[in-house]
């Protein structure tokens, strides 16, 4: 019987579909400085942040100035939040979280980005959804794959790590939650798993809506 008491969600990717639009956001204020992405380039940024994005994207040329460029329109909170209603929900968002709520799990929101980002694609959403946490980006000292966002996540909602389900859609995602202790669940978004994070995926689902079936198999094993 898997033990789970809280479940962890990004949020790029993985609740909402936001992840296409930022993707070509960065192909497009790329091509402007005539830069070319390397073929690894959203691999490796998806889900990251902090030292560990900033290091990558120093090691490509010119990868800092396009870095400065999109920290403005990547996280601009008037277009995302005056985005059409439920436009950016991913397939069971609502459902899940509903779900989770009646029958009294802990809800954290985990994310890279900023809070008030993360706060924006929540308003986006018409059925409000409720949660116990959100801990963004700029609220720990390390981003994934460091495990301190969900460490933290965690301690807020006051239960242990082994008892905690991850969802995500990024490796840096896989790998943090796996550092963390916790229980993972890959859900794919526009990053296919290689050998690193096939070896570290826990569980895996087509979509939000098939968390449910998947915690209430594991509660019954």
């Amino acid at each position: 019987m898997l033990d789970i008491k809280a479940v962890l969600f990004d949020c790029d990717g993985l609740m909402f579909e936001t992840e296409l639009i930022s993707q070509q956001i960065w192909k497009d204020e790329a091509m402007k400085l005539g830069l070319t992405l390397p073929e690894d380039f959203f691999i490796n940024i998806t889900g990251s942040g902090g030292e560990e994005l900033n290091r990558y994207l120093s090691s490509i040329p010119n990868g800092m100035d396009l870095f400065k460029v999109m920290k403005k329109k990547r996280f601009d909170i008037s277009f995302w939040s005056s985005i059409q209603k439920d436009c950016l929900n991913k397939k069971g968002l609502i459902s899940l979280f509903q779900w989770l709520k009646q029958n009294g799990y802990r809800i954290g929101i985990c994310s890279s980005s900023h809070r008030t980002y993360v706060e924006a694609l929540l308003s986006t959403v018409s059925t409000p959804l409720e949660y116990d946490a959100i801990v963004g980006g700029d609220m720990v000292t390390h981003a994934k794959p460091d495990p301190e966002i969900f460490l933290v996540g965690a301690k807020i909602l006051d239960v242990q790590p082994a008892k905690c389900l991850v969802l995500e859609d990024s490796k840096q995602g896989i790998i943090a939650a796996r550092r963390a202790g916790m229980h993972s669940c890959f859900i794919e978004d526009t990053i296919q798993p290689d050998h690193t994070m096939k070896e570290m995926i826990e569980y895996q689902t087509e979509n939000l809506e098939e968390v449910i079936q998947l915690l209430r198999q594991s509660a019954r094993r």
